[in-house]
């Protein structure tokens, strides 16, 4: 089973803004990352920036482990912060990103929102989370 490490750790009431990755290590390699943040005002909502394993690894659950691993380390956050994580949210190509959307959706994120022309060929698609 691949480690997880966390950077920076949430210990004590974290910062704002927030911003962590979280590495999925085998060994000395790391397999697998992701990065969220918590902007400034924005109580209660964590946004998921990219969430990546390497071609190798990948159809191995590893995806899954560290999108669990995010969703935890959001709900620690609320917990220390005192206001608890009722969102999460994703934007996804639509064109390009089609393994992810199918992902997200396994996964309990819903499509909530299409941002036409964000993306230079393609829409920019937004997926939510509710925890609460």
């Amino acid at each position: 089973m691949p480690d997880i490490d966390y950077s920076p750790p949430i210990s004590r009431p974290p910062e704002q803004p927030f911003l962590q990755r979280i590495d999925l290590r085998e060994a000395t390699a790391t397999i697998a990352t992701a990065r969220w943040h918590v902007p400034v005002g924005q109580e209660g909502v964590a946004q998921l920036l990219d969430l990546a394993v390497i071609p190798e690894h990948r159809r191995k659950g590893h995806g899954s482990t560290l999108l669990g691993a995010f969703i935890e380390q959001a709900v620690l956050y609320g917990q220390f912060a005192r206001v608890p994580t009722r969102r999460l949210w994703v934007s996804v190509e639509q064109k390009t990103q089609i393994n992810a959307r199918a992902f997200l959706t396994r996964h309990g994120f819903h499509h909530v929102a299409t941002i036409k022309e964000l993306l230079a060929a393609q829409d920019a698609l937004v997926y939510l989370k509710s925890l609460d």
